[in-house]
C-alpha cells in the first residue's frame, strides 16, 4: 500500500498537481503517509508534509521514526515546529528529545508553551529506560467522591487532550492513586453511584524508576493496554500505553540480537550508520575475539606432538568445536530468552544447571555414538573413533553447562546476558573443546 502511495505522490509532484497530493493523502492512514515521507528526499518530504491539514500532520509526525522527525523539523518553519512539538504526544516528544543534541533540545524547549515545557523537563529528568521516560501525563483522573454523572461530564470535557480515555484512574485529594475503572464500567453504572463504590482498588501500577523491560513484562503478564505510573509517595503522575511497550520490545530485542552477534548495543539504524562507524563498531569486537581465539592456537601448539603422532586427530577438530559451539549457543539462547521474559531468575540456577547437564549427557551419548561410527569408517581405527566419540560427549556436556552458566553469571554481575551469547560464547567453547579433545586423546592413546 505505502509503495503504491509513494509512487502516486511522486507522479503527482512531477505533474505539479499539489491539490491532488493533498486529496489522496487526506484519505490515507497517518502511518502510510509517514512511510511515504520516509521514501522522499528531505526537501520533498517537507513540502508534502506542509500540504497536510494540521491535525493530520501531527498524527503523521507521531508515526515517523526519530531520524525522519529530525529531518523534517529541519525543513519546517519555527512556527510549524512549535505547533508540532506542542501538539504531539508527550512520550513521543521525550523519545525525540533523547536523540537530539543538547543544544537543539534547548532550542526546541523554548518553542514549547510554559505548561508543555514543564512536562518535557519533568519527563527528561527521569532515568533513561525508566517508566518515567515512557509515560505521558495526558490521562483522565477522577475523584472518589464524584458521582458517575459528574465523572462522565468530566471525561467529556477533558477527553480531547488526553492520550486515552478507555481506562480511568481514581485519585485522592493529595493525588494518591486509589484505584481504576474502564470507560465501559463508568457508562454502565447508575448516574447517582459514587466512583469509589464502582472502582477497582486492586490495579497494577509501576513507579517512575521501574525499568522499561519490567514494564513490558507486566503488560504481557496481565494483558494490559495501559498502566498507571506513580511517584515515590504513591501519587499518580502518568500512564504508559501499549504502543510505547511495542517500541520497548522492538528496542530490547534489537539490542539483544546485536549483542549476541558481537556488535555491541545498537546506536544507529543500519542505513544511518556510515561504513566507517560500522567498521569501528564491528572491529573492536572482532579484535577481542581474535585475542580470545589465540588461546586455540596456543593449545594446538602445546599438543603439536600429539598431532604429529596421530595426524588423523586434526580431521575431526572442525566437527568437534562447531558442534560444541552450536550446543552452547542453543543453551545460552534459551537461558537468555528466559531471563528476558522473566521465566527464569537467579533462584532457578541449580535447576537450570541440572537440566542442562542431563540434556548434555543425553545429547552426548547420541551424538558421541554417531561421531564414533563416522570416525571409525573414515579412519578404520577404533582408537580414533573412541577419542572422537568420548571427546564429543564431554564437549557437549561442558558446552551445555557453559552456555547456561554464562548468562546466569552475567545477570549476577548486572550485565546484559546477551553479551555472553554468540561469538563470545563460541570462542570460549572452542578453547575448552580443544583442551578436552587432546586430553582425551592423550589419556586413551597414550600420546605425548
Amino acid at each position: 500500500m505505502s509503495n503504491e502511495l509513494t509512487t502516486n505522490v511522486q507522479d503527482l509532484m512531477l505533474q505539479r498537481d499539489y491539490l491532488g497530493i493533498k486529496r489522496i493523502l487526506e484519505k490515507s492512514h497517518p502511518s502510510d503517509i509517514a512511510k511515504v515521507l520516509a521514501d522522499l528526499l528531505p526537501d520533498a518530504a517537507g513540502f508534502v508534509f506542509r500540504l497536510l491539514p494540521k491535525d493530520l500532520a501531527i498524527d503523521v509526525f507521531d508515526f515517523m521514526d526519530v531520524d525522519g522527525k529530525q529531518m523534517l523539523l529541519h525543513s519546517l518553519s519555527s512556527d510549524m515546529v512549535a505547533t508540532i512539538l506542542n501538539e504531539m504526544s508527550q512520550d513521543d516528544r521525550t523519545e525525540l528529545f533523547e536523540e537530539l543534541p543538547a543544544k537543539v533540545v534547548k532550542k526546541y524547549l523554548s518553542l514549547l508553551s510554559e505548561k508543555e515545557r514543564q512536562v518535557a523537563n519533568m519527563l527528561l529528568g527521569y532515568p533513561e529506560d525508566s517508566a518515567g521516560r515512557l509515560m505521558t501525563t495526558a490521562f483522565v483522573d477522577l475523584k472518589e467522591h464524584q458521582t458517575v454523572d459528574e465523572a462522565l461530564a468530566h471525561v467529556r470535557a477533558t477527553a480531547p487532550d488526553k492520550e486515552t480515555i478507555y481506562h480511568l484512574y481514581v485519585i485522592s485529594k493529595d493525588r494518591k492513586l486509589l484505584g481504576g475503572l474502564s470507560l465501559r464500567e463508568l457508562i454502565l453504572a447508575p448516574g447517582s453511584k459514587l466512583i469509589r463504590d464502582i472502582m477497582n482498588p486492586e490495579i497494577k501500577k509501576v513507579s517512575t524508576d521501574t525499568d522499561q523491560e519490567d514494564v513490558a513484562r507486566i503488560f504481557e503478564d496481565y494483558d494490559l493496554i495501559v498502566l498507571p505510573v506513580v511517584d515515590s509517595e504513591g501519587r499518580l503522575v502518568g500512564i504508559i500505553t501499549h504502543d510505547d511497550v511495542l517500541d520497548i520490545v522492538r528496542e530490547e530485542d534489537t539490542e539483544d540480537i546485536h549483542l549476541m552477534g558481537g556488535l555491541g548495543a545498537p546506536e544507529e539504524t543500519y542505513f544511518s550508520l556510515s561504513i566507517a562507524e560500522d567498521v569501528k563498531r564491528r572491529g573492536g569486537w572482532l579484535a577481542l575475539l581474535i585475542l580470545l581465539e589465540s588461546f586455540s592456537g596456543n593449545i594446538l601448539k602445546t599438543y603439536s606432538a600429539s598431532l604429529e603422532a596421530a595426524i588423523a586427530l586434526s580431521f575431526f577438530i572442525p566437527m568437534l568445536i562447531d558442534t560444541g559451539g552450536n550446543a552452547g549457543t542453543q543453551s545460552s539462547t534459551l537461558i537468555t530468552r528466559g531471563l528476558a521474559t522473566g521465566e527464569i531468575d537467579k533462584n532457578h540456577s541449580r535447576t537450570i544447571l541440572l537440566r542442562e547437564m542431563i540434556t548434555g549427557v543425553i545429547l552426548g551419548v547420541i551424538l558421541g555414538a554417531f561421531a564414533y561410527v563416522r570416525a571409525y569408517f573414515m579412519q578404520g581405527d577404533p582408537m580414533i573413533g573412541f577419542v572422537v566419540g568420548i571427546s564429543l560427549f564431554v564437549v557437549l556436556l561442558v558446552s551445555n553447562l557453559v552456555g547456561a552458566l554464562l548468562p546466569l553469571l552475567a545477570m549476577k554481575l548486572k550485565c546484559d546476558p546477551a553479551v555472553m551469547a554468540g561469538p563470545f560464547l563460541t570462542t570460549i567453547v572452542d578453547v575448552v573443546g580443544l583442551m578436552v579433545y587432546f586430553e582425551v586423546a592423550r589419556v586413551i592413546m597414550g600420546l605425548g
